[in-house]
């Protein structure tokens, strides 16, 4: 099959696919960060800690990492438009039952649920942006998708703010119901009917280990915010590392394994999950280090902080789609590269600023992080699954998916266990506000220092792209 001919497309519009897969994708990563802002607002309502408010946010991510593993196998059982229709129903529920939530237990439970849904839904949209768009293409339709996956949340401090300041908490959980309900319509109208099943073996083993694994490993990269030195927090992360190596162990020794892991000697699959790895630092630096400076040490309301984060979730979305352009007409390497140099340089330049410069010249540099993060983020996911033949793509967006939901949890437990540290090293008397803007500035200054490993990797693959 030549890489203009389409696949599976007789009498499907790819466009209409990439609709569907675009409000689904957009839905489940909106919903996430809707919840970011309303923590303290749950802290008060339900008479709990910072640390329990957390698992609002958490109980989601969690559902969505024990269920991604699955999609593929699923979608090859029972094929991926019944499976999209499934997460998209089960997260419909989910989104109508959380504002009848009667206490801090039950909001979790429907949290929980909302990911399951979610779980199922994100690696499928990828997967059939890439079944129905020919490699020519693939970057310029998984860079329309990725405004959904990087500017969703960065917008959805902003949307929630507003509801917080003009509706009330149930809106959050309401927003997503007419959202679910259009996304199923579109899955409806434009993916095409499934095709026979095919027969599978489901590997048990396998998926106890994996779930085992990435829920004991997550809680416990969780812990650390509120239990950090004890010996128990480490013993449940290294359970849950011991779970994922039994996982692997099981999907090398199976013949249908629940997910093909081989795709990992894949030099550039590999190396471009680590790439986007480094780019979701980056971007979720940002959405946890503005906010504590703009509200926390500056006082300012949510909405106030959503707005200095919108410019930057522009300048994002537009960088994505020019970028998954230019990767699909001059390849990958220098589209990934110059925005790795340049989200470098800015997150350089935003640590230096911080109590230096207004708050316009730090949009400023925001923008030009958001610019370079939209440079890397699609071209480096469509390079990384132009790389597997074309049976490995539904494994391929899992893990893709999945090491965005762990990174995701490691950049944000170690940013604030960092940041909390170095506030208390640079507190002299009641100068909380200039600690806070050093610890600010010392914790951008750390992920800046790791970017610039994604510089030296990004040349090191350079010429197998």
């Amino acid at each position: 099959m030549n890489d203009t001919e389409l696949p599976d497309t007789k009498s499907v519009s790819k466009w209409g696919v990439l609709i569907a897969a675009l409000l689904g994708g957009f839905m489940v990563i909106l919903n996430n960060s809707l919840m970011n802002v309303a923590l303290p607002y749950f802290m008060e309502l339900f008479q709990i800690t910072a640390v329990e408010g957390q698992w609002i946010v958490t109980a989601f991510a969690l559902g969505m990492a024990i269920v991604m593993p699955l999609t593929s196998y699923l979608s090859k059982r029972f094929g991926p438009k019944k499976i999209f229709l499934i997460g998209t129903s089960i997260f419909f529920v989910g989104s109508l039952a959380g504002p009848f939530s009667w206490n801090f237990m039950s909001i979790i439970v429907f949290r929980l649920l909302q990911g399951f849904g979610g779980g199922l839904i994100m690696p499928l949209t990828m997967m059939l942006i890439f079944k129905h768009f020919p490699k020519n293409e693939r970057g310029l339709a998984l860079g329309i998708w990725g405004v959904a996956a990087m500017v969703a949340p960065t917008i959805g401090p902003t949307l929630g703010g507003i509801l917080l300041e003009f509706f009330s908490w149930e809106m959050l959980f309401y927003i997503n119901v007419p959202t679910a309900f259009i996304a199923a319509g579109a899955a409806l109208y434009f993916l095409q009917k499934d095709s026979e099943p095919t027969m599978l073996r489901f590997d048990w083993p396998g998926f106890l280990f994996v779930s085992f694994g990435l829920v004991t490993v997550m809680i416990g990269i969780d812990l650390l915010q509120s239990r950090p030195g004890e010996l128990w927090v480490y013993g449940l992360i290294a359970a849950g590392l011991a779970g994922l190596v039994l996982f692997m162990w099981q999907e090398l020794r199976s013949d249908e394994p629940l997910l093909n892991i081989r795709i990992l000697k894949n030099n550039v699959f590999s190396g471009s999950l680590i790439v986007i790895s480094f780019s979701v630092m980056a971007m979720f630096s940002v959405l946890l280090l503005v906010p504590i400076l703009i509200q926390d040490i500056y006082g300012y309301s949510p909405l106030y902080a959503g707005f200095v984060l919108f410019p930057q979730a522009i300048s994002m979305g537009i960088a994505m789609t020019i970028g998954g352009r230019v990767l699909d007409k001059k390849g990958p390497y220098i589209v990934i590269m110059f925005g790795v140099v340049t989200t470098t340089i800015a997150t350089f330049a935003i640590g230096f600023s911080i109590g230096q410069v207004g708050i316009v010249m730090l949009i400023i540099f925001l923008i030009f992080q958001g610019i370079g993060n939209g440079l890397i983020n699609t071209p480096a996911s469509t390079a990384g699954l132009n790389a597997l033949k074309e049976e490995h793509v539904p494994a391929g967006s899992a893990f893709n998916n999945v090491s965005r939901q762990l990174m995701k949890v490691i950049c944000v437990v170690f940013l604030s266990i960092f940041f909390e540290y170095r506030r208390g090293a640079h507190l002299v008397g009641n100068e909380w506000t200039t600690a806070g803007e050093q610890a600010v500035r010392d914790s951008y200054l750390l992920v800046a220092s790791l970017l610039v490993a994604s510089i030296l990797l990004v040349f090191y693959l350079r010429k197998r792209w």
